[in-house]
C-alpha cells in the first residue's frame, strides 16, 4: 500500500482513534465494548502499551489517521510475557484498500523486534468480523476457536 506512514502513537491522537473505534462500538460488536470511549481512555491505553515496551502505532495518508494497532498482554502469567494479543482497527472509509494488511505488518515487525514471539487476535465470530478474520488468515494466523 503506497502512501501510507505508519509511526508511533501520541495522546494527542487519542481524539482521532476514538473516532476510530467509536465507530465499531456503536455499529458492531467486533469491540467487544458496549460503551464508547473518551479521549482520557485511549490515552490511557496508548500509556500503557507503550510503558510495557509494546509497540502502539497509527496509519497516516496525507497527514489524517486512517488507522491503529498495538500489541497488549495476553495473559498476566510471566509463562505469556512473549506472546501479546494484536488490536487493529481502520477507520470505516479506508477498509478495503491493503491499509489493514500493511498495518498488520507492521506491527508484527515492531513486534519481533520488542522480543514477541507470538500474536494472538481475539476476533469476534459474527459477520462484521469476517474482514478481520480474513485479514489475518491472510497474515498466517490460524483459526482456533
Amino acid at each position: 500500500m503506497t502512501g501510507v506512514f505508519f509511526r508511533l502513537a501520541v495522546d494527542a491522537d487519542a481524539p482521532a482513534l476514538v473516532d476510530i473505534y467509536n465507530h465499531y462500538v456503536s455499529t458492531s460488536n467486533v469491540t467487544f465494548d458496549l460503551d464508547s470511549w473518551t479521549p482520557e481512555d485511549m490515552a490511557h491505553k496508548i500509556d500503557t502499551v507503550t510503558a510495557l515496551g509494546m509497540p502502539f502505532i497509527v496509519a497516516e495518508i496525507g497527514g489524517g489517521l486512517v488507522g491503529y494497532g498495538y500489541l497488549s498482554k495476553w495473559r498476566e502469567k510471566c509463562a505469556y510475557e512473549t506472546t501479546m494479543e494484536n488490536t487493529l482497527y481502520l477507520r470505516d472509509d479506508a477498509r478495503g484498500a491493503g491499509i489493514g494488511r500493511s498495518l498488520l505488518e507492521e506491527l508484527l515487525r515492531l513486534g519481533a523486534i520488542a522480543g514477541v514471539r507470538e500474536v494472538i487476535a481475539v476476533i469476534a465470530n459474527t459477520p462484521d468480523a469476517v474482514p478481520s478474520i480474513r485479514l489475518h488468515e491472510k497474515a498466517g494466523f490460524a483459526r482456533v476457536g
